[in-house]
Order: C-alpha cells, then sequence, then structure tokens
C-alpha cells in the first residue's frame, strides 16, 4: 500500500539510485515454493506492509531463500504481538508496565481486579489505538470482557491487562534505526482523551531524550535486532518512565513533520546496508 510513508521512500529511493521493485500483497498470490517472480536476485526486503498477518508470511518466505528483511520475522512477529513484546521487555530486565495475560472471560475479569482500577484492556495485536480501553470499574471491565468474548478472532481470546500509568497527558515516539535515533516527539492528546495516537487527535511536538531514556531505546533496539522502530515510552509521575511498546513498520509522516523526507532516505540507505553481499 502506497501511504505517505511508503511514497516519500520511493522518492528517496529513486532519488539515490537505488533500484525498486515493489511487491503489492493486497493484489498478488505467491506461491511457497520460491521466490516470486521478479524478485529471485532481491538483495533485501524492505517490509512496509501495513497488514500484520502478511508481513509475517512473506517476511518467512524471504528469509526462507536468503533475502534479508527489515525488520527481521523475528522483530516483526515480537514486535506485532503485545504479549511477546511485552514478555521480552520485562525478561530483558527493560522498564514496562506490568501486564497479565488471560484467555477466558472470567479470568480476565479476576485478572482486572487484581490489577487494580483504572487499568487498561487492549487487544493483543492491532495499532492506531483501536479496542484501547481504559478501564475505571467493575461496570466497565464486564462491558469490555464480554464484547472481547463474543467476537470471533483469535486474538480476542487473548485478554491482554496492562498496568495504568498516571502519564502528563503525553507519551513519547522515539524513531530508531540501526543505532541511530533519528527523532523523538511527544504526542498529547486532545483535551479530555486518552489516547495520544495522531490518529486519534493528539499532535506531536520535538522532545529531548534523558540519557536514562537513550539506554533503554538502544537497548530495545538490541533485544529486537538492528532495524527500524517506533517505540513508545510514558512517564510516570514518580519520575520514572517505561517503554510502553516497540512498533515494527512505524508512520512517520506525520511525526517527522518537515523531515520527513530525511527519514525516508535514511531508511532506504539502512536497507541497503543491509543488503546480502
Amino acid at each position: 500500500m502506497l501511504t505517505p510513508e511508503n511514497m516519500t521512500i520511493v522518492k528517496a529511493a529513486k532519488s539515490d539510485g537505488v533500484e525498486l521493485a515493489m511487491l503489492n500483497d493486497e493484489k498478488e498470490s505467491l506461491s511457497l515454493g520460491g521466490l516470486p517472480e521478479g524478485f529471485e536476485e532481491a538483495g533485501c526486503l524492505l517490509d512496509r506492509s501495513s497488514g500484520f498477518s502478511r508481513s509475517l508470511c512473506i517476511s518467512h518466505l524471504f528469509e526462507l531463500h536468503g533475502v534479508p528483511v527489515v525488520n527481521s520475522h523475528f522483530a516483526q512477529k515480537i514486535c506485532g504481538d503485545k504479549v511477546a513484546c511485552s514478555a521480552v521487555l520485562a525478561k530483558s530486565g527493560v522498564p514496562t508496565p506490568k501486564v497479565l495475560v488471560a484467555f477466558s472471560a472470567q479470568a480476565a475479569l479476576s485478572a482486572v481486579e487484581e490489577m487494580g482500577y483504572p487499568c487498561v484492556i487492549k487487544p493483543p495485536v492491532g495499532s492506531w489505538g483501536r479496542m484501547v480501553c481504559k478501564i475505571t470499574d467493575k461496570h466497565a471491565a464486564e462491558a469490555v470482557v464480554s464484547l472481547k468474548s463474543t467476537l470471533g478472532g483469535y486474538a480476542d481470546k487473548v485478554y491482554y491487562i496492562q498496568e495504568f500509568v498516571d502519564k502528563p497527558g503525553r507519551d513519547i515516539r522515539v524513531f530508531l534505526i540501526g543505532d541511530e535515533i533519528v527523532f523523538s516527539i511527544c504526542r498529547t492528546a486532545k483535551e479530555g482523551a486518552f489516547l495520544t495516537n495522531l490518529s486519534a487527535g493528539g499532535t506531536a511536538s520535538g522532545f529531548a531524550l534523558t540519557e536514562e531514556m537513550e539506554e533503554a531505546v538502544h537497548k530495545v533496539g538490541g533485544i529486537m535486532g538492528s532495524g527500524i522502530y517506533g517505540i513508545d515510552l510514558i512517564e510516570g509521575k514518580d519520575g520514572g518512565f517505561y517503554v510502553l511498546e516497540v512498533n515494527h513498520a512505524p508512520e512517520f509522516s506525520k511525526s517527522a513533520g518537515a523531515g520527513i523526507g530525511k527519514v525516508a532516505e535514511k531508511i532506504v540507505q539502512f536497507a541497503v546496508s543491509c543488503m546480502k553481499k
């Protein structure tokens, strides 16, 4: 899909003289016996698909046939699944909110009571803040859990219950390419809103990371493997911070502002550096 980010990446690649072949995963079928026609000599796959399941399938296929993928199948699998991502971050000692996971409606309601109010229920797979719910009381918990229990997707039967961090009306998005922090912004929620996502009406402004935040961001990059990540941090009222989640195909057209072209150029240069020799 030619999103604003992808169109800018294509433009940057042409400007740098990088040869591109585009695979439209919404229109093409793939044979699992080999790479798609025209991609047999691919040096690297820059996966910018907006579909998580499609990304996993395609990245796995290309890696099986020796083509480096940015970001790797491993990174996509971990980052795209909030349960897996939270578990990896916690195991690695990265500061992250407490999470309880349940697999039935009854267990989910018990987990909410254990976590305490308010807390947050999120779909384990999803983006743009969709179906992220702040749970303030038992009635809200019962309503959200009941809704999830009637939905058909397998991920809806996984209840991801996260500690609520009383953030100062904003969170922080850090854009990491390789070992370079390209930019960092804070996203401020519109008045009265819970979500800070730019797609939900949040606004972006520049943000200077602390040394401790930079260290955490680089640690996350090391855990996931060198790649291109949008890493979300939230500040607590105690002065600490937490890594909330890691995005493996981050958007940047709104957050980078006038620097969108420079970010796209860095993405292209990084992908070229990952090409098989």
